[in-house]
C-alpha cells in the first residue's frame, strides 16, 4: 500500500497540470517572455497551436502563413496585439477573430488578402488600429467595418480611413 501511494504521489508531482508556477510551453522556434510570444521570421506555415493562453502580444510577421482559420486563435482570449504582416495570407475564415474581444491592434499588411467582409472581422469590438496596406484588396463590401470602433484603418497607399 505504501508503494502504491508513493508511486501515485510521484506521478502527481511530475504531472505538468499540477505544477504551480510552471509556464506553458512556448511554440518551437519562438521566444516567449512575460505575456509576449515572438515567432517572426521562423518560416511558419500556420499560426502555432502551443501559444500560452495568457498571451497578450504575438509577433508572427515575415513568415509564410497562408490563412487564418477559426480554430487558430480560439484559446487566445487575452490578445491585445496581433502582428501578421508580411505573410502570404490570402484567406481569413469568417469568425476567426470571434474570441478576440480584447484585441486592440491587428496588423495584416503585406499579405494577399483580396476581399474583406464583415464576418471576417466579427468579434473585434475593441479594435483600435487595423493595418491592411500592401494587400490585393480591390473593393470593400458595405458595412465591412460595422460594429468596429477602429480609430485608424490603413489600406492602400491612396486610402487612409480614420474615424
Amino acid at each position: 500500500m505504501a508503494v502504491g501511494f508513493g508511486l501515485l504521489f510521484s506521478v502527481l508531482l511530475l504531472s505538468p497540470h499540477t505544477l504551480v508556477g510552471v509556464s506553458p510551453p512556448c511554440p518551437a522556434g519562438c521566444r516567449c517572455y512575460s505575456l509576449t510570444v515572438e515567432c517572426g521570421s521562423t518560416d511558419l506555415r500556420d499560426i502555432p497551436r502551443l501559444v500560452p493562453p495568457s498571451t497578450q502580444t504575438i509577433f508572427l510577421q515575415d513568415n509564410v502563413i497562408s490563412q487564418i482559420r477559426r480554430v487558430d486563435l480560439t484559446l487566445l482570449k487575452h490578445l491585445h496585439y496581433l502582428y501578421l504582416q508580411n505573410n502570404s495570407i490570402s484567406g481569413v475564415e469568417p469568425g476567426s477573430f470571434h474570441d478576440q474581444s480584447q484585441l486592440l491592434e491587428l496588423a495584416l499588411n503585406g499579405n494577399r488578402i483580396h476581399l474583406l467582409t464583415p464576418s471576417m472581422l466579427q468579434g473585434l469590438e475593441q479594435l483600435r488600429i487595423l493595418y491592411l496596406s500592401g494587400n490585393d484588396i480591390t473593393r470593400l463590401l458595405d458595412y465591412t467595418f460595422k460594429g468596429l470602433q477602429v480609430k485608424h484603418i490603413r489600406t492602400h497607399r491612396s486610402l487612409h480611413l480614420a474615424t
